[in-house]
């Protein structure tokens, strides 16, 4: 068992004060579910698909997912002040899942086929690549190898260790991302 993996569902699963209770099946439906199937399919795909379509170089900045993702920093931000971990990772999973709604809003892959939208799926790649970015800098106090290995594939250096780099727009257009590798293959246990 990863030390991410066994951190995550601790955080997520036991709050901080009452009783918990740790069952070997909620670990692995939370895996499967919130860290295989939510952050690793988001980080995966997207990044597959910036690779894919633009030789993995970085579009133009576009905010479809802006507002989104920084009410999930600013709600983020104050649950750590609060010392409400488990909060503030719910509201870092309501990015994801947001984001993964975007995919299947957006369909990049059906837009990929027409050229003519070809603008369409710049603005949508750049939203998904940025909210990658800013998940990493949210992680970053709960999981801190995964949050560098986010950084990592984006192809940017250093830790996403600042909470106020979270603001959307950092990701500039150019960057060129690392290779797409599963930060959390599925597995059957």
């Amino acid at each position: 068992m990863g030390l991410g993996r066994l951190r995550y569902y601790v955080l997520r699963e036991l709050d901080i004060g009452p009783d918990g209770n740790w069952t070997d099946a909620g670990f692995r439906s939370r895996y499967q579910a919130e860290l295989a199937n939510g952050l690793g399919n988001l980080l995966n795909r997207s990044l597959s698909m910036l690779q894919k379509y633009r030789g993995g170089v970085v579009p133009a900045r576009a905010n479809d997912l802006a507002a989104d993702a920084d009410k999930a920093a600013d709600e983020t931000r104050a649950l750590l002040k609060q010392s409400q971990l488990q909060a503030a990772l719910q509201s870092i999973w309501g990015l994801v899942t947001r984001a993964n709604q975007y995919v299947d809003q957006t369909k990049p892959f059906s837009l990929a086929k027409d050229p003519a939208k070809a603008q369409r799926l710049d603005e949508v790649l750049y939203n998904l690549a940025e909210t990658c970015r800013i998940l990493g800098v949210l992680l970053w106090p709960f999981l801190p190898g995964t949050a560098t290995k986010i950084y990592a594939q984006l192809g940017l250096t250093g830790e996403p260790n600042q909470l106020a780099a979270a603001k959307w727009g950092g990701l500039e257009p150019g960057q060129k991302i690392g290779v797409p590798t599963p930060l959390f293959p599925r597995r059957d246990e």
